[in-house]
């Protein structure tokens, strides 16, 4: 399970709402058509899981729902919205960056031989 992101505590699949909405307004279905056809094998959901992240994201303030004329409902992010999805870019980034220096050759976090151990260095 993956863990939320830093500041802003949005799950994976709530950043990645706002993340579209906030390119688009869209209704529910939209969001998981593009999901499926952006993701489809890697990342399996089903349409009640977008529903149920609409509806925290709304909770949170987010986002707002707009029912249109034709009855769909239309999701765009608020300002606190695209706060917290900069926060949480932000915080990604660092995180990112956080973790290639931790991998790269010569980190700190490289394991070295420990004393009187039979490894030579």
């Amino acid at each position: 399970m993956w863990c939320c992101c830093g500041p802003s505590n949005l799950s994976p699949i709530q950043f990645l709402v706002l993340l579209l909405l906030s390119k688009q307004p869209m209704h529910g279905y939209e969001l998981f058509k593009m999901i499926n056809d952006q993701f489809g094998e890697k990342w399996k959901l089903n349409p009640g899981a977008i529903y149920k992240t609409l509806a925290k994201l709304v909770e949170k303030q987010f986002i707002t729902a707009e029912e249109t004329v034709k009855g769909k409902t239309i999701y765009q992010p608020t300002a606190k919205g695209r706060a917290a999805l900069t926060k949480c870019i932000e915080w990604s980034e660092d995180w990112i960056e956080f973790t290639r220096s931790c991998s790269s050759p010569g980190s700190k976090t490289e394991s070295k031989p420990s004393a009187g151990s039979s490894e030579k260095p």
